[in-house]
């Protein structure tokens, strides 16, 4: 069991692993004991994507393997991040958010809403005191890999880290998972609590685990809720999908998948590399004309990937499969949107904040639309 842990957490976690797993020796001691604990943080301004979609099967699978998996919907988080109000956070964390990880991850995984707690005397507390050890300088670099376009950071995106490194001693956490643009704070989380500082709550040096972002299908940029375009919604309607996904981003056989920094760029590839193969096992996929046509079985990333850059898989045909592969995946999650459209509601509702404010353009904003409508009616 201890041997199966690690492997699940270590699969498909970023490169080099040393940098990206703090660290190996660690995670093998946590992985004895009778149920370790782990989360993943969200902040839940906006529609559950692909992208996101690859973590809620990490926190599934960690759940098979006797983990307490915890998906923290990080409301307040979001709040200071300026992606809405914190009413209306809340409320699609605890429909939107909270159905789509019951549906299409499992009901294992613990939902914990992030201002129940973070609001407690305690944690101010504990959080004025961590402030007196961090600069502000080093928030703001712990921060600046999630918060990339702002110019003008606030104050409330100084505490954003601060917050996130105490979340995981009062979610009483052994393993902090995350995106490569966690790492640092992470990092800041282990400098503070392998420290002296006293606080309310016990503390202790979490491991922390890292993953690639899933590129977004257009080029430059990882899949973004604020981006429509960029992404493949777990609600968008199939024609949508299709529309989508044809449209995708995917560098031909003789170019290069890879940026000079090692990372994929391809999404149809890393989408297969991140979802598709590791809950599937293995896949049947069209060879293409020029190779001779017919049906190959792929049963892992390499052996797809090799395929791909020797021309014996072509690129629409793997946007194909990918489309009609998520359209049933999320067959089931659809069905309750469109038997209770009050789960999908308070997801219009944010996003016409996020418009109204200006975080979405007029463009973005005819896209949500085209997305919710057949859950919701003709949207204005």
């Amino acid at each position: 069991m201890q041997e199966d842990r690690v492997r699940a957490v270590l699969e498909d976690v970023a490169e080099p692993v040393e940098e990206f797993v703090m660290t190996i020796d660690e995670l093998r001691e946590i992985a004895k004991k009778p149920r370790p604990t782990t989360y993943i943080g969200y902040e839940p301004s906006g529609p559950i994507h692909v992208g996101v979609l690859f973590t809620v099967q990490k926190l599934a699978k960690l759940a098979s393997l006797g983990f307490h998996s915890i998906a923290l919907m990080a409301d307040l988080h979001g709040f200071l991040n300026g992606k809405g109000s914190l009413e209306i956070l809340k409320e699609v964390s605890l429909t939107y958010w909270r159905e789509v990880f019951t549906t299409l991850g499992s009901p294992d995984i613990d939902i914990v809403l992030g201002s129940e707690y973070q609001l407690t005397a305690d944690y101010e507390l504990d959080m004025l005191t961590l402030s007196q050890r961090v600069t502000a300088r080093r928030a703001w670099r712990a921060m600046s890999m999630i918060a990339r376009e702002t110019e003008h950071p606030t104050v409330g995106q100084h505490i954003y880290p601060i917050m996130q490194a105490l979340d995981i001693i009062y979610l009483g956490c052994d393993l902090a998972m995350g995106g490569t643009d966690q790492r640092r704070i992470h990092a800041l989380a282990r400098e503070l609590f392998g420290s002296k500082i006293e606080l309310r709550h016990e503390k202790w040096v979490p491991v922390a685990a890292h993953y690639p972002l899933v590129p977004g299908l257009l080029p430059g940029g990882k899949m973004s809720s604020s981006i429509p375009k960029s992404h493949i919604a777990v609600h968008d309607p199939p024609e949508v999908i299709r529309r989508k996904m044809r449209a995708a981003f995917c560098p031909p056989p003789g170019d290069e998948q890879y940026d000079e920094d090692g990372k994929l760029v391809n999404p149809i590839l890393a989408m297969f590399k991140m979802v598709i193969l590791p809950r599937e096992g293995r896949v049947t996929l069209p060879r293409a004309r020029a190779a001779g046509g017919g049906e190959v079985e792929v049963s892992d990333w390499g052996q797809l990937f090799d395929l791909y850059r020797k021309g014996e898989l072509h690129p629409l045909d793997l946007k194909n499969f990918a489309a009609e592969y998520f359209i049933e995946r999320f067959r089931p999650v659809r069905e309750k949107f469109e038997s209770d459209p009050s789960l999908i509601e308070p997801l219009y509702r944010l996003q016409r904040w996020q418009w109204e404010h200006g975080l979405l353009g007029d463009a973005e904003w005819e896209e949500v639309k085209r997305s919710l409508s057949p859950y919701l009616g003709e949207i204005s």
